[in-house]
């Protein structure tokens, strides 16, 4: 089903010319650092033959997703750096990625959720640029911290031996692959909308021009 855009009037700009904050050169580097190692990961952990009782070691897929899943941590890792230890004023705040903790961007993001919902009820795309201030770096939190528990967990519970964290990992799996595919699927929406925003991630060397740096 398509769905049908907000009605513009005739000073609103056009997707085409509509200005959207682009990701600043670090934050798409790391980004596709992550995007890479997760999908590598989440791909691999699908097709595995993991150890079985009785039975020692697995398959070769196993192996690597093992020895990979090091390279998976070093990338979380690298995303949080990039996100703390940017300038203030540069980029999204850390504090917009986890606004559970402050009242007034709780508020804002019951707003944009608000906004949003009554969009979606017309059938209309919510615009990506009307989403930047609280909901999607909210949204993006929740997934770089999934992305973290899903590395930490198979980390520390293949190579510290802990355990309990071995069968909590899938679970945090599951939930990563579902996030993914919400992800994706309005990412989508967002790019057949005239908007960009596949481009503005994942091709890092682009240079800024109709959108502006910044985030």
């Amino acid at each position: 089903m398509s769905i049908p855009q907000p009605r513009r009037s005739r000073t609103e700009a056009t997707p085409a010319t509509e200005p959207t904050r682009r990701q600043a050169l670090p934050t798409r580097l790391a980004h596709l650092a992550l995007v890479t190692a997760v999908a590598v990961q989440l791909a691999s952990g699908s097709l595995m033959a993991p150890p079985q009782a009785g039975r020692t070691g697995g398959d070769a897929l196993f192996a690597m997703h093992v020895l990979l899943g090091l390279g998976a941590v070093n990338a979380v890792a690298l995303f949080w750096l990039v996100v703390l230890l940017r300038p203030a004023g540069v980029g999204t705040p850390p504090g917009a990625l986890l606004p559970w903790f402050s009242a007034p961007r709780r508020a804002a993001l019951w707003r944009d959720l608000v906004g949003a919902a009554r969009l979606l009820r017309a059938q209309r795309l919510p615009r990506a640029a009307a989403t930047e201030a609280a909901l999607a770096p909210a949204v993006h939190g929740l997934g770089l911290l999934t992305a973290t528990a899903v590395a930490a967990t198979g980390a520390l519970g293949w190579y510290g031996g802990v355990g309990p964290l071995v069968a909590v990992h899938p679970a945090l799996v599951t939930l990563l692959w579902v996030y993914l595919a919400g992800h994706a699927g309005v990412a989508l929406l967002h790019q057949v909308a005239g908007e960009g925003r596949l481009g503005q991630m994942f091709l890092p060397w682009r240079r800024s021009g109709e959108a502006g740096e910044g985030r």
